[in-house]
């Protein structure tokens, strides 16, 4: 009986120390502040940033826009601008990692935001490069 004890409270104590430091999908644990998650976004914006820095173009059908984020209220946060030589599976990857995190990072500190709908980019190939053409 004694035994059983002993080896019951291991067993309890064990599962208490990896729950201290369990990390969800997103990499983040129950310690995690929300300069870290913001930290992370950042990180993750930047990649796609990266992975968007070649936008050359032949012609405009060469140039694409693609959303993502989450705002609290709803709709993306973000448009990237795209041109066709880019690894498009990666960009849509980080994108959606950048979506969820900021969809957990909305929720579990309990953030707000303007809930304005952000208009979708007009683009084109200019001098061989995808940019935002702006309004008038």
């Amino acid at each position: 009986m004694e035994k059983l004890i002993i080896v019951l409270s291991f067993v309890l104590g064990l599962n208490a120390l990896m729950s201290c430091s369990e990390m969800d999908e997103f990499g983040l644990d129950k310690k995690t502040t929300l300069e870290e998650a913001m930290g992370m976004l950042e990180e993750i914006q930047n990649d796609i940033h990266g992975i968007v820095s070649d936008k050359s173009c032949e012609g405009s059908g060469d140039c694409k826009v693609l959303a993502y984020g989450k705002k609290a209220c709803g709709g993306p946060s973000s448009y990237v601008i795209y041109g066709s030589k880019i690894d498009k599976a990666l960009l849509e990857k980080r994108c959606n990692d950048y979506t969820l995190l900021q969809d957990e990072v909305n929720s579990r500190f309990g953030l707000m935001s303007d809930c304005s709908i952000l208009n979708v980019p007009e683009i084109a190939c200019v001098d061989g490069k995808c940019v935002e053409i702006q309004g008038n």
